[in-house]
C-alpha cells in the first residue's frame, strides 16, 4: 500500500515515465541506473502491481501506471507550489507584525513609518504595542521592539538607532526667571516635573568639555507617560528633561526654551530589539530598514538640540 513517505518513489518514477528510459532519468537525478530500477521496482511492490512493461527496446506504461502517474503529478505539483509560495514569502513580507514601542516613539517614530510600510506592503498588517511599561517581549509575541537605553539582559538582539539627549527645558513664562543659569545646580529650587519611572533623588548633568554637575531636584508633579510629561512642561507646571526628539517642534517654534545651553542630563540610545535567530524574517528586516529610512526621512527630529 502507498503511504505519504512513497513521495521520494513517486517523484523517481515520474521522472522515469517522462523520460521514457532509466538511463536518462538516471542522469537528471545523479543517481546510478540500478538504483533507478530499484526505486521503480519498491514502488510496484508497494502499488501491488506492474506500472511498467519493459523490453529491450521500449517501455510502456500500464493501465495502473497511468493511475499512479496521474497522482504523482498532483504530488508534484502540489511541491511546485509550496516552493513557489515560500519563495515568495521570502522575497515580499507578509504576515502580521508586533511591534512593541513607548507612547511618544509610537507616534513620533513608529506611526510614520507603518504608514509607509504598509502602502508599500500590501500583505502586511502591523499591529503597534505602545506603552511607557516595559513588557515580556516574549509573553506579548513582539516581532521587533523599540526602547530608549541599553536594553537589560535580554535573548533579543539590540541595534543602535539613533542617539538623543536630553536637554533642561521650560515653558517660556516659567523660564524668565531662569535664563541667567549656568549650571543645573542652580535650578534645584526651581519646581520640576518627570515621568513617573525615572528613580533617585538626584540627577547628575554632563556639560561643555566633560564638566559635571549635581541637583536634587524639588518635584512637583510627575506622569506615567511621556506625552504627558511634555504637556507639563508645556503648561508651565514645571521644569524638566526629556529625550530631543519628543521637544523638537516645541522647542524650535518657541513653546519650550533650553536652559544652560550644553548641559544635558544624559545622552540615551534609541535601540531596535529584534528575537535571536539564525537570520531575520523578510517582514522584521524589511520593517527595520523602513525605521532608518524615517530616521534619515525626517533627521531634524533625530539630529541633536543642544
Amino acid at each position: 500500500m502507498v503511504t505519504a513517505t512513497d513521495g521520494p518513489l513517486l517523484a523517481v518514477f515520474a521522472v522515469v515515465v517522462r523520460h521514457g528510459s532509466f538511463s536518462a532519468a538516471a542522469r537528471e537525478l545523479k543517481l546510478s541506473k540500478s538504483v533507478i530500477s530499484a526505486r521503480v521496482g519498491l514502488l510496484e511492490e508497494r502499488c501491488g502491481a506492474r506500472l511498467l512493461e519493459r523490453t529491450t527496446r521500449r517501455m510502456r506504461i500500464t493501465d495502473a501506471g497511468a493511475e499512479v502517474l496521474e497522482a504523482a503529478t498532483r504530488v508534484s505539483d502540489a511541491l511546485a507550489q509550496l516552493s513557489r509560495s515560500l519563495d515568495t514569502r521570502q522575497s515580499e513580507p507578509s504576515g502580521v507584525l508586533r511591534v512593541s514601542t513607548t507612547i511618544d516613539l509610537a507616534s513620533l517614530l513608529v506611526a510614520p513609518t507603518v504608514a509607509r510600510f504598509v502602502g508599500a506592503y500590501p500583505k502586511v498588517r502591523v499591529e503597534i504595542l505602545a506603552s511607557d511599561v516595559s513588557r515580556d517581549l516574549l509573553e506579548d509575541r513582539v516581532d521587533l521592539a523599540l526602547r530608549l537605553g541599553a536594553p537589560k539582559a535580554t535573548s533579543f538582539v539590540a541595534r543602535k538607532l539613533a542617539v538623543l539627549a536630553e536637554p533642561i527645558v521650560a515653558s517660556p513664562a516659567l523660564a524668565v526667571a531662569y535664563r541667567r543659569v549656568t549650571r543645573p545646580r542652580e535650578l534645584a529650587g526651581a519646581p520640576w516635573v518627570r515621568h513617573s519611572l525615572l528613580s533617585g533623588a538626584s540627577m547628575r548633568f554632563l556639560g561643555p568639555g566633560g564638566a559635571t554637575d549635581e541637583l536634587t531636584p524639588t518635584i512637583r508633579a510627575e506622569a506615567n507617560a511621556g506625552t504627558t510629561v511634555v504637556s507639563l512642561l508645556l503648561s508651565g507646571a514645571g521644569l524638566g528633561v526629556m529625550p530631543e526628539h519628543a521637544l523638537r517642534e516645541h522647542v524650535h517654534e518657541g513653546r519650550l526654551v533650553v536652559l544652560g545651553p550644553g548641559w544635558t542630563w544624559k545622552r540615551v540610545t534609541l535601540y531596535a530589539l529584534t528575537p535571536s535567530g539564525p537570520s531575520r524574517s523578510p517582514i522584521v528586516a524589511a520593517f527595520l530598514a523602513g525605521l532608518r529610512a524615517q530616521l534619515a526621512h525626517d533627521a531634524l527630529r533625530w539630529a541633536p538640540l543642544v
